[in-house]
């Protein structure tokens, strides 16, 4: 995952061939190798990544 712009935005890719990656929704949710995360901009910048469980709110 990386910002797309010092506006605002994240972009997930595949790690081996570079496409876009599907799996991410629009309230962030992750799933990799059949874990469910979530994925949000950082304040300053970056992604974080946590486990579902985790998730503010």
């Amino acid at each position: 995952m990386y910002n797309t712009g010092l506006g605002g935005g994240f972009m997930a890719v595949h790690r081996d061939d570079d496409t876009e990656c599907e799996q991410v929704t629009v309230d962030g949710l992750v799933l990799v190798d059949g874990v469910r995360y979530w994925a949000a901009e950082a304040r300053f910048g970056g992604i974080v990544v946590q486990p579902e469980d985790c998730r503010p709110g």
